[in-house]
């Protein structure tokens, strides 16, 4: 994702928590809320209950990979949070792509 595309202000954050809807699949979790924006931005958050650094770390770069590999595909002006789940841990790489991609097609971001 490029920078621009990142979500990172808390106060984006607290206005997802606040309005944005919620979408769960058993890998993840999608907070999502149109923005006033031209542009989709898009945040990953794993918590410790995930595991330590290492595969938090590890479950971020892969999560960010997946959403870069169907950033075409996802309409513009949202923002995206996506939380991890514990059971992410034991998922590869393919599974968590068609979570990403579950995920996006039940909150209507994604383009037909």
């Amino acid at each position: 994702m490029k920078k621009e595309n990142c979500l990172t202000r808390k106060k984006d954050f607290k206005r997802l928590k606040e309005r944005g809807e919620r979408v769960v699949h058993p890998l993840a979790v999608l907070l999502f809320c149109e923005n006033d924006l031209s542009i989709t931005r898009a945040a990953v958050v794993a918590s410790k209950a995930v595991g330590g650094a290492v595969v938090r770390n590890l479950i971020k770069r892969r999560l960010k990979a997946c959403i870069s590999k169907h950033w075409e595909n996802i309409d513009a002006g949202w923002d995206l949070i996506f939380y991890s789940r514990s059971a992410i841990q034991f998922a590869d790489f393919n599974e968590l792509c068609i979570a990403v991609k579950h995920l996006l097609k039940r909150a209507d971001v994604w383009m037909n």
